[in-house]
């Protein structure tokens, strides 16, 4: 545990990366997908909390995915200058298909940023009977797919860790980005609130009186 450190569940740390991402303009249907990348990037210890830190400064914009070449198991990816984590969903999918069709594949990902957070993907993999090696050199990032060893392991360990005992996060860190995702909570008001049932009309002349009630007491 790092000073100043936090310990928080993983269901805390989905529901606040959820919340970040609605905010950062993840269209809906993508969002459970990018959230468990930044997640599993933040078991693994590789910063997928310091990325959504980071991703409302970069005003990255979503944009998906496209093969640019393919040739066999071999294609390459243009992401178009997006984030790991928004890519890799795509990315995960697509290199299982290669395997079950080719054996084995191999995808080379151009204009990706925060290219280190694609280690997730080995990870991930395991779900779907695939291994994927990761490569970030200086050039693209390089994805080499293939059968999953059998030894691996069906739940990755990184998570199993986290359920059982946490995720240690500076504590500044966090209480940023949580005060952030509070921004994407529907405001507070008698309006919002009806979602819970009518309340009492505490009044003729409150402007705040919810109108579902009034004339409903003798």
């Amino acid at each position: 545990m790092t000073t100043n450190a936090l310990t928080v569940s993983l269901r805390e740390t989905r529901v606040m990366t959820e919340r970040l991402l609605l905010l950062l303009g993840v269209p809906k249907g993508a969002v459970p997908a990018v959230r468990e990348v930044i997640v599993d990037a933040e078991a693994l210890g590789i910063g997928g909390l310091a990325f959504l830190d980071s991703a409302q400064a970069a005003g990255t914009s979503w944009r998906a995915p496209i093969l640019t070449a393919a040739s066999g198991g071999r294609v390459t990816v243009e992401a178009h200058g997006m984030p790991a984590p928004y890519a890799a969903p795509a990315l995960l999918d697509l290199g299982v298909a290669l395997q079950r069709e080719h054996g084995r594949a191999e995808i080379e990902v151009g204009g990706v940023r925060s290219a280190h957070l694609l280690l997730v993907l080995p990870h991930a993999a395991l779900a779907y009977g695939a291994g994927i090696e990761v490569t970030c050199g200086d050039g693209a990032p390089r994805l080499t797919v293939g059968e999953r060893a059998p030894a691996a392991e069906p739940v990755p360990r990184h998570l199993a860790r986290a359920v059982r005992r946490g995720l240690d996060v500076d504590a500044a860190l966090w209480w940023r980005l949580y005060h952030r995702s509070n921004d994407a909570l529907t405001e507070d008001t008698p309006v919002s609130r009806r979602h819970a049932g009518a309340t009492l009309d505490p009044g003729a002349d409150d402007q705040n009186a919810d109108v579902d009630y009034v004339g409903a007491n003798p």
